[in-house]
């Protein structure tokens, strides 16, 4: 019975690996780059490609976390955002992963780029990874054998007549539009005409606003309707324009990361960046990696946003002598 049962915890282990072998084959990375040899200072794209079989729903990937250098002086000037493209439409269930990267050295010399290493379904132990690069930064060339000169002097730059004339048409013409504007706006006056006034739209505050949108988000019933990866984009790019009015910084073209990583300079309780990290994170899982969130989870993803916005925004109550203030009516997000 022993040496059943040895067979058997053998079968179920060779099953799980060939399960977890046939996963990993569905997916593969590349990596290239546009030139790999550049003169200093200037830039180039590193392109990044991870390729998955989409019929295989479990299947999970997890992006390298790509800091300010890729290399010792190999620096990253900007990055795009993770799109899912589909390469070949005659193959819709082929999708692929991809992120640009621009990058620039300041050092000359031969620089490899380490690999890019994918997590496949929490497997560390054999992660997907993509080749090495190679890059080369160039100098400007030096002719030694000729002597050093002074730097030239600024070059006189001699106004043709005509556009000296033209320039004195515009001054005049411009004076002109001026003098016609207040003679009517005095003779406007004198006849009576009643004041002019810009009417502004009334500000609506950030919290307002972002709960509205919630609110309205809600009443569309996506993900009743299939529509999962819809209703999660919907709140992730509703928090990210409600940080953009709050906080004034472009949350919309960062990454998960970037936000979390500006938000660390901003007086805001810990207990609410991680609830704000924890909403961004799954709703990326659903958009990019095909996450099939239970109907409990989609209804708790809205609650969650719902707080993170009447948590986050203070507002400073008014300060007046006899005056009672009124208390606002705050209408929840269904």
């Amino acid at each position: 019975m022993k040496t059943v049962s040895k067979h058997i915890y053998l079968l179920v282990a060779l099953l799980g690996l060939c399960s977890f072998s046939s996963i990993a084959q569905n997916v593969s990375a590349t990596a290239g780059i546009d030139s790999t040899s550049i003169l200093i200072g200037n830039q180039t794209h590193v392109h990044i490609r991870v390729n998955y079989d989409a019929k295989n729903a479990s299947t999970k990937i997890q992006w390298p976390i790509i800091a300010d250098s890729l290399a010792s002086k190999v620096h990253v000037v900007s990055k795009s955002r993770i799109d899912t493209v589909t390469p070949d439409h005659n193959n819709p269930t082929q999708k692929s992963l991809t992120q640009d990267l621009v990058i620039t050295s300041f050092d000359s010399g031969y620089y490899a780029i380490p690999p890019f290493q994918f997590v496949v379904n929490g497997d560390t132990v054999h992660p997907i990874m993509t080749d090495a690069l190679m890059m080369q930064v160039r100098t400007m060339p030096v002719d030694t054998a000729k002597g050093f000169r002074d730097i030239k002097g600024p070059i006189q730059v001699k106004f043709p007549f005509i556009i000296i004339l033209m320039y004195i048409g515009i001054g005049l013409a411009v004076l002109l539009v001026i003098v016609l504007i207040i003679f009517l706006i005095i003779k406007n006056r004198k006849k009576g005409a009643p004041a002019i006034f810009e009417v502004k739209a009334p500000v609506v505050d950030p919290d307002v606003k972002a709960l509205k949108a919630l609110e309205e988000l809600a009443l569309k019933k996506l993900w009743q309707e299939g529509k999962v990866k819809e209703y999660y984009s919907g709140i992730s790019d509703i928090l990210r324009i409600y940080l953009d009015d709050r906080y004034g910084f472009g949350a919309l073209e960062m990454t998960t990361d970037e936000i979390m990583y500006v938000l660390r300079r901003v007086s805001l309780e810990d207990i609410l960046k991680m609830k704000l990290n924890q909403i961004l994170v799954l709703s990326d899982l659903v958009k990019f990696a095909k996450e099939q969130p239970l109907p409990t989870e989609n209804e708790a993803i809205l609650n969650s946003a719902v707080d993170f916005i009447k948590q986050s925004f203070v507002k400073a109550e008014p300060v007046a002598e006899n005056i009672t203030p009124v208390q606002p009516n705050n209408n929840p997000v269904a």
